[in-house]
């Protein structure tokens, strides 16, 4: 039986639409576009025929004149294809037909079901939401192009512009005149299908035929059996959980108490990502065995067995046993460094920027009341500066004019905003030689899972390694590269070892012409991207968390008091670090110390392991009051230091008050310098006459001065206490998951690499009892035990480990340590890995005599441990 293929899947599915996407201009939001760039999906929609492909976010007249396909006749298909509910995409979609009005077809792909679109909580479309959509979005075009004909007619005067703003009435209050552009915006872009007097009644005339149609497979996978969804989709940017007593984040499910729920409301995520896992597994023909372990967890298995239906069991499909689990069970993980290359990639380098869309999503009344409207997922996008890599002599040595190329192309589509009738590229390739252009900013990669060398993924294959080996791995990839190109290079190589220095000139080999480029475009970027994480200003912070994070566990396993000191003492460096821990592009800390917000990370996974290795104490927490009060302390004082981590929510409000303080601190240093440095021979007899008011005055202010540092000071207390309570209540996780029993007689090593998902897995595998672990019964399940058990023919209760086929998908996110414990155990179908984790991963396999066994892993979103930092003390934090 073939293996499961997340990355075929997704262009599989594609495949199956081709009638809608030949001939015509495709846009992609921002979460599609984050998708298909790892699926690699952009060269098949142009073998399929398609014209363009375009970004939704920036569409513009132009599109409709870049034909990739060389085809002369004007565009009449549009295909939109969405990751976001319709009413959040409803104002792109709009512009859009407004600005290709001789677009005849216009067919719309959105990754959320019709159904998941009626249940969505304050949705304005009922059951049958597609069709409902069709009609409400052919009456705002209406609407929109009478409005544009009276604005073109000069039938109305500027007074009653404000009138011409669709009514806040059905579908309409998504648009607004600054989101839609007029239609007759450009004369340029009006030419592009003619003119007439009466455009807008032909349009009205000739209305585009409008379809709705449901495209699941809008994921974001790592490797072929590792997946995550969309940043900047609405699935995984709705909440998690609303503000109560058990919940810590909007991204992050609540406490588990393995109790009922006061919180009557479902949160708009379970119900999406349960929409989401039921039409993955019916895409990929699977059908599923649920089993849950969480709060959160157990109310997705309960939607997803609701929708399960006799007609899904019936069918003759391969079976998967679908494991969810709540991220808040293992905080830990997600919060450490490991020895991991892929996590030190993912961390190192910048991001893509999100799209400005996202900030100006409405939202319901219900998420308003109950928390954010919606949550900033960092995209899993890196951006890769290939420039930063290479040089300008780089450049000179090439002889095709790459740069010059480049910088006329792009000087000629801007002459279309200054108006000139014509360019002379010619010239405008002379003046990008006079002024050396170099295209660093243009040169900017990204990962592709499908990009393979000799059929392995290079992805996969290094989600498994650690740094050194990993570096090794794709140093021997660009050899073999080289000897294929037939290049040799100038440097001297070790065995066994992958320098920067070799790295780097290999790299500079491969891109010395632009054929080199585009072919090995692959290992270039994963080269380029590693290279980077290897550089000293990444690796340093990285080696330090290490380091720090070992520090902390060994003191967890002594005594509460040591571990208390050590926290502090890491409180009490990072105050003067010299960095405020703001990321742009990499971090610049001096010689690895690490700034006070990595500290204050560092600071909750203490907590979490003195609430895992201490018993609570009489103030609520696992630490003793006289151990707290030196920690707060510590982090008052820090805080005074570093004004800058006033964007951490429990700081809000204060940021003023914090650098003012700051400044008037070293004001008074510095005047209290100068003064011991006057002669009192300076002053004459006038100014003695003056110094007894003078020093009332100075008396009065220094009062009044003092007066704001003690309310501030207060201020602060207040908020650093308020942090220590939610510093208790991550300590408490182990009580919220004791009933579990995931911590015994597994391993005697508190610091192990191990989190969660090994130690859950291993005893599912060894077919050993989890306690919460719940098992949600199918359709014909329900009938055996409501009907057909009352004459003896029960059906009995599955194993998850009897599934060939096993899913896990960890509802608030994953991160690449789990990643990589399940590509250890999938990588063994095509090569043996000599790691520690796989051997195992293989032994835990072999007890349970299953080495057959095929793990697919997913999750919300991809977490670093700077991720984890925003969604536990950012802007998302019920703290």
């Amino acid at each position: 039986m073939a293996l499961i293929d997340v990355t075929k899947s997704c262009l599989d599915s594609i495949r199956q639409i081709s009638e809608h996407i030949e001939g015509s201009i495709v846009y992609l939001d921002a979460g599609c576009t984050e998708s298909l760039q790892l699926v690699g999906a952009f060269p098949l929609f142009l073998d399929l025929g398609a014209r363009a492909v375009c970004s939704s976010e920036n569409m513009c007249a132009l599109d409709a004149v870049a034909d990739w396909n060389g085809s002369f006749e004007s565009a009449r298909k549009i295909v939109i294809m969405t990751s976001r509910l319709l009413s959040d995409a409803h104002r792109f979609i709009l512009r859009c037909l407004s600005m290709h009005k001789g677009g005849h077809c216009c067919t719309i792909f959105t990754s959320i079901s019709e159904v998941a679109h009626s249940a969505y909580p304050d949705s304005p479309l009922g059951p049958d939401a597609f069709h409902e959509y069709q009609s409400l979005l052919l009456q705002d075009y209406e609407e929109l192009i009478e409005n544009s004909d009276l604005k073109s007619g000069q039938l109305v005067d500027s007074n009653t512009k404000g009138n011409l703003t669709l009514e806040d009435e059905g579908w309409s209050r998504f648009t607004s005149n600054e989101d839609v552009p007029s239609l007759e915006a450009s004369s340029a872009g009006n030419n592009l299908y003619g003119d007439s007097p009466r455009r807008g009644m032909v349009d009205l005339a000739q209305k585009p035929i409008v379809s709705v149609h449901h495209f699941p497979m809008i994921l974001s996978p790592i490797s072929p059996r590792a997946f995550v969804l969309p940043s900047e989709g609405s699935i995984a940017e709705a909440c998690l959980s609303s503000e109560h007593e058990d919940s810590i984040s909007a991204g992050l499910p609540s406490l588990s108490t393995g109790l009922p729920s006061d919180v009557d409301e479902v949160p708009p995520a379970a119900t999406l990502t349960a929409h989401f896992l039921y039409h993955l597994a019916a895409k990929m023909d699977l059908k599923m065995e649920i089993f849950s372990l969480g709060d959160l967890s157990k109310t997705i298995g309960k939607i997803l067995t609701d929708m399960s239906s006799l007609y899904d069991v019936g069918r003759r499909k391969r079976t998967v046993g679908l494991l969810l689990i709540d991220r808040t069970l293992d905080l830990l993980t997600p919060c450490c460094h490991r020895d991991s290359l892929v996590d030190r990639i993912f961390s190192a380098l910048p991001r893509k920027e999100r799209t400005s869309s996202s900030a100006s999503v409405k939202c319901s009344q219900a998420q308003l009341k109950h928390g954010p409207s919606s949550l900033a997922r960092a995209s899993l996008e890196v951006q890769i500066p290939i420039g930063e890599v290479l040089t300008k002599e780089d450049f000179e040595i090439d002889d095709s004019g790459l740069s010059n190329s480049i910088e006329a192309f792009r000087c000629g589509w801007d002459s279309y905003n200054s108006a000139s009738e014509m360019v002379d590229l010619i010239s405008l390739s002379k003046k990008a030689s006079d002024v050396k252009f170099f295209p660093a900013e243009v040169l900017r990669g990204s990962l592709v899972s499908t990009e393979t060398f000799k059929g392995t993924p290079y992805l996969e294959a290094i989600l498994d390694r650690k740094t050194k080996d990993g570096a090794i791995l794709v140093k021997k990839w660009l050899q073999e590269t080289l000897r294929r190109e037939n290049m040799t290079i100038d440097v001297k190589t070790r065995p066994g070892f992958a320098s920067k220095l070799e790295l780097k000139t290999m790299i500079k080999a491969l891109t010395k012409s632009q054929s080199s480029l585009i072919r090995n475009r692959g290992i270039i970027q994963l080269a380029s991207a590693t290279l980077l994480a290897l550089d000293e200003s990444c690796s340093a912070r990285w080696d330090a968390f290490i380091s720090a994070e070992k520090i902390l566990s060994v003191n967890a396993g002594d005594t509460s008091q040591s571990l208390a000191a050590q926290i502090s003492d890491l409180i009490n460096k990072s105050a003067f670090a010299g960095s405020d821990g703001k990321k742009s592009g990499k971090k610049e800390l001096s010689q690895g110390l690490l700034s006070f917000q990595d500290a204050l990370l560092l600071t909750i996974t203490g907590y979490i392991l003195a609430g895992e290795n201490f018993p609570t104490s009489g103030s609520g927490g696992p630490f003793s009051w006289q151990e707290e009060h030196f920690l707060k302390e510590a982090i008052l004082d820090a805080i005074l230091e570093n004004p800058s981590v006033a964007r951490l929510k429990f700081l809000h409000g204060l940021t003023q008050e914090l650098e003012a303080n700051l400044n008037k601190t070293k004001s008074d240093v510095t005047k209290e310098t100068s003064t011991d440095e006057l002669n009192i021979d300076d002053f004459d007899d006038d100014q003695w006459g003056k110094w007894g008011d003078e020093d009332e005055d100075e008396e009065n202010d220094n009062k009044e001065q003092e007066y704001d540092d003690m309310q501030l000071k207060l201020e602060l207390r207040d908020r650093v206490d308020n942090l220590f309570k939610y510093l208790h209540k991550l300590s408490s996780l182990k009580s919220k998951k004791g009933p579990l029993g995931l911590e015994s007689n597994l391993s005697s090593d508190p610091y192990t690499n191990k989190g969660l998902l090994y130690k859950l897995l291993t005893k599912i595998l060894g077919k050993f009892d989890v306690p919460g672990l719940e098992y949600h019964s199918s359709t014909v399940g329900r009938l055996f035990k409501s009907g057909f058990g009352r004459f003896g023919l029960g059906q009995a209760k599955p194993s998850l480990a009897d599934q060939n086929l096993i899913m896990v998908f960890v509802v608030g996110g994953i991160n690449g340590v789990e990643f990589l414990f399940s590509t250890q155990i999938t990588m063994k179908h095509s090569f043996v890995v000599h790691c520690g984790k796989v051997q195992e991963a293989q032994e835990a396999l072999s007890e349970s005599g299953r080495p057959d066994i095929e793990l697919v892993l997913g999750g919300t979103t991809f977490l670093t441990p700077d991720d984890m930092l925003d969604l536990l003390l950012g802007e998302s934090s019920y703290i």
